[in-house]
């Protein structure tokens, strides 16, 4: 990389935080009203100072934990006593990323609370904790306004974590084994362990929940080794066996990051070393730029060092911990409609053989075989169709299942296998879809986000509200109580059945809401027989 370019990625770097500064001083001009009402509440590292608002409070940007300067790709620190109340103001902070938006500082391990402004002191509350999706690439804590959900008597916390290099990094190097974003998360949920009291709430009612790598993160976690710090998971669109979730270690991504920066260096440690005094987001630019596979891994074991996972997906279990554990569990109806949606011929034609280009790369299936089974998988797919506009929606279908379905339902039955209560979902509304005119559509990733949480994306008619009065509802009362559904009501027409045994009933979340059994069985039975006999051959192993 030339020192002109980064030079000017500095020089941008600053604009970019004096922007910041100016906006965070308005900020906190703007709150020091007539208008605010402050509210402080004494932990045990100080005071924290946020606002009221309508019904609920807020406190954003508070520290959980402070990334070591010297090695910001290893653990964090214990963050420091506050000696004069933090002022929890700033909800704009971000980790390091390139993807989407462009920004963020080292020091961006964060958690944005919200809390029901209630006077019963008396009954502590239930807590959902959030992990943001993005690829572990983007994303953040901010982007997710609890105050929907909160209004439902929980505490709901968004937590930002490191990403890319600085959480993914996977290396034969104790001070970096890998999965630091998983371990961040960890520390999140112990500061919450520790000091959510102060707030009301309580520490022995912690819903993990995530959404896509949000979701997955919080797969991984339920077959973690470290200490129990919830009691109940919410899983969306999301699986430890998404292909490309987990991937294998790249023991030399520190030394290609180095080098590729302008760096003569032949050992990790040192790469390690120079790469702590680059520019973050110099970093992140040129882990995109390589293409580096950066996500969660097999952790190559040290004596001293504690690890997160040290498994492949198949081979991991923990029935100690999952067994009667409420898993709230879904995906939605048609996940890649997004990729497809509206697209002219030249998008389709540019595809290739996206059958066998898709096993290709994440598989170590030999090239003749791989040719029949992309072969069988089109025409289960397509029938005699071509790969075009007209094959918009089959195409969506198989993304569909290749990406996520399958492997949601992967995760689900080892749940189950090993005693949880999964309460299974289809979220299929289209109506605030930005695709809703579109012939065929479905509900696609992300698409049910915005009845959970304050997005970009604004609700416009009453049955959007009520969607999301609805969907709010669900999750508050799985959070208090581990079942979405605790009595019918004129919101809850339904009551939801878990899943057990052999049968799979799930909750189709509609305006009409419906309990229906197997969802998708045949394409579903298509790959548990596709995987049956390739398991051997993901690319992971």
């Amino acid at each position: 990389m030339s020192l002109r370019f980064r030079t000017a990625q500095y020089c941008l770097n600053i604009q970019s935080d004096m922007f910041k500064y100016i906006l965070i001083l308005s900020l906190i001009s703007a709150i020091y009203t007539e208008d605010v009402v402050h509210v402080t509440v004494v932990t045990n590292k100080g005071p924290i100072q946020g606002y009221k608002n309508d019904g609920y409070k807020t406190f954003f940007g508070v520290p959980y934990a402070k990334v070591d300067e010297e090695n910001p790709f290893g653990n964090s620190l214990e963050y420091p006593t506050f000696e004069t109340p933090f002022l929890a103001y700033d909800s704009s902070i971000i980790c390091p990323q390139v993807t989407s938006k462009v920004g963020g500082i080292l020091q961006c391990l964060r958690l944005n609370i919200y809390v029901p402004d209630t006077d019963d002191d008396d009954s502590p509350l239930p807590i959902l904790v959030w992990f943001h999706g993005g690829g572990f690439v983007f994303g953040s804590a901010g982007d997710y306004g609890g105050q929907h959900l909160v209004k439902h008597g929980i505490i709901v916390i968004t937590v930002n974590y490191r990403l890319g290099p600085y959480g993914f990094l996977c290396l034969k190097e104790p001070a970096v084994p890998g999965n630091q974003g998983f371990k961040d998360q960890v520390m999140a949920l112990k500061w919450i362990k520790a000091h959510i009291a102060a707030f009301g709430g309580d520490p022995n009612k912690v819903t993990i929940a995530g959404e896509s790598y949000g979701g997955g993160a919080v797969d991984l976690h339920l077959y973690s080794k470290y200490d129990v710090l919830f009691d109940k998971a919410i899983v969306e669109s999301g699986s430890i066996f998404t292909p490309g979730f987990f991937v294998k270690r790249d023991t030399k991504a520190a030394l290609k990051l180095a080098i590729y920066l302008g760096h003569n260096v032949n050992r990790t440690k040192s790469a390690l070393q120079l790469l702590a005094k680059e520019n973050p987001l110099v970093v992140m630019s040129a882990a995109r730029n390589l293409g580096l596979k950066l996500s969660a891994c097999k952790e190559k074991r040290f004596k001293g060092v504690r690890n997160f996972v040290t498994k492949y997906p198949n081979c991991l279990n923990n029935a100690a911990r999952i067994k009667n554990t409420p898993i709230l569990f879904g995906y939605n109806s048609k996940e890649d409609f997004g990729t497809f949606a509206s697209k002219p011929k030249q998008f389709y034609d540019e595809l290739g053989n996206i059958f066998y280009n898709n096993l290709r790369n994440n598989t170590d299936i030999n090239d003749m075989e791989l040719e029949v089974v992309a072969n069988i998988t089109r025409k289960f797919y397509l029938g005699s169709k071509d790969v075009g506009p007209d094959a918009m929606l089959e195409l969506t279908d198989y993304l569909s299942d290749f990406k996520l379905n399958h492997a949601a339902e992967t995760s689900v039955n080892m749940y189950i296998n090993q005693g949880a209560k999964v309460y299974k979902y289809l979220f299929s509304y289209i109506g605030g879809s930005i695709y809703s005119n579109v012939t065929g559509v479905g509900a696609m990733h992300t698409e049910e986000l915005k009845y959970l949480f304050e997005v970009p994306t604004k609700l416009k008619t009453e049955e959007q509200v009520m969607m999301r009065e609805r969907m709010t509802m669900m999750w508050a009362e799985f959070v208090k109580t581990g079942n979405p559904t605790p009595e019918k009501t004129d919101l809850l027409p339904e009551t939801w059945v878990p899943a057990r045994g052999h049968a799979r009933p799930y909750l189709n979340i509609d305006v009409n809401m419906t309990m229906r059994d197997d969802v998708y069985r045949k394409r579903m039975a298509f790959w548990d027989l596709f995987w049956h006999k390739f398991e051997k051959k993901v690319m992971v192993y």
